[in-house]
């Protein structure tokens, strides 16, 4: 009987490829099919915090059972017994509620109330997961309405006078919520970007092959009733200003009364280090939620 001739090197070579590039692809329709790409992007901290004297500890339910916590940051320099204006703050990605407090705290001294919530596994909220963008759409809704319905707020809070506040990742549940809530009169969003691939692809040529589309906040956008602002950095290293500039087309496509500002600055520290940028916030809420 003849002797198999053995493959050549190359051959040997290029088999081993195909194993190769068979496994890869394996692992990428896994990682796409699971979602698990997008999990591995989120980073939550439960690390221990303090709550300051002048906040209140609120705690509300998702529709899911799951417990969240928020802070309840009071208006400052209004009459003493007047319910007030009040922002829903989504906040970015990694830390908890502690670790962006800074990006809203400030609207507190021009007369809004604000209201600050963690995630699910973020800081003091319930540690049950998955964390995905469905369920952060569940948890930013369950805050809106918290923050309307929760008995220990109905003497602080005017229903009628509620905007949201999405910061970098908070920006397109804060967009979601906004379309899906029509009472909601004004929506700003601060160095968000405009679509999950579109940020996956800033990442790696491979990023919209592992990250499904869905909750886009270029679609919610398209769906808004409210005045919306924009606020982004050119010099932004994480989300770069083209996706501001996308956020503002589809604006500008749906006949919004929108603008799209822009500044020099950091990613994260945006807000903390432009007072301009502060002031500009401050004046679009104030334009769009003091009259009752």
């Amino acid at each position: 009987m003849p002797t198999k001739p053995k493959p050549t090197p190359l051959k040997r070579i290029a088999r081993t490829l195909r194993y190769t590039l068979a496994f890869l692809l394996i692992a990428l329709l896994m990682l796409r099919m699971t979602n698990l790409a997008e999990q591995l992007a989120y980073w939550p901290s439960r690390n221990s915090f303090t709550t300051p004297p002048a906040y209140q500890d609120i705690t509300f339910q998702t529709p899911d059972g799951l417990t969240l916590h928020a802070w309840f940051m009071p208006a400052k320099n209004i009459p003493e017994g007047t319910k007030a204006p009040s922002i829903l703050h989504a906040h970015g990605n990694a830390g908890n509620l502690a670790d962006h407090e800074s990006f809203s705290n400030f609207l507190t001294t021009a007369g809004f109330n604000v209201f600050l919530f963690d995630y699910r596994c973020y800081g003091r909220s319930d540690d049950q997961g998955p964390i995905n963008r469905a369920n952060l759409a569940i948890d930013t809704q369950a805050a809106l309405d918290a923050l309307i319905t929760h008995p220990d707020l109905q003497q602080a809070v005017d229903p009628t006078r509620i905007g949201i506040l999405g910061v970098s990742l908070g920006g397109p549940f804060a967009l979601s919520t906004a379309a899906n809530n029509p009472q909601v009169r004004a929506v700003a969003t601060v160095s968000t970007f405009s679509s999950w691939q579109a940020i996956a692809k800033d990442a790696s040529p491979l990023g919209p092959f592992l990250i499904k589309p869905g909750f886009d906040p270029v679609d919610s956008v398209a769906n808004l009733t409210q005045p919306y602002l924009i606020i982004h950095s050119k010099d932004d290293q994480v989300i770069n200003f083209t996706h501001a500039v996308t956020l503002y087309q589809a604006a500008e496509s749906a006949k919004l009364t929108a603008a799209l500002h822009s500044y020099a600055g950091d990613h994260n520290s945006l807000l903390q280090s432009t007072p301009n940028a502060r002031q500009d916030l401050i004046d679009f809420f104030k334009s769009n939620l003091t009259k009752p």
